[in-house]
């Protein structure tokens, strides 16, 4: 079919790409939004938790603040209930 692409190579080709052109102004025409969400949780973990979460955000090369909310959105549609 086509080059499979797994999680190691695509995370690789991005990081290369945004690095490139980290310096770029955006298009003119480029429309930058976020999902509307307003409410903000406050969690109190201990140090140990959450340097477990930091770990794991640094090995996905991704923010904290990116990779908890994920979670909770994967846990909710795990726990849809009808």
């Amino acid at each position: 079919m086509g080059e499979e692409l797994n999680w190691d190579n695509g995370t690789a080709r991005l990081r290369a790409e945004s690095e490139q052109t980290q310096d770029l102004d955006y298009p003119s025409d480029a429309k930058v939004a976020r999902p509307n969400r307003a409410k903000v949780y406050s969690v109190r973990l201990s140090a140990e938790e959450q340097a477990r979460i930091e770990a794991v955000a640094q090995a996905r090369h991704l923010p904290t603040s990116t990779l908890v909310p994920s979670w909770i959105l994967d846990r909710l549609d795990e726990e849809k209930i009808s």
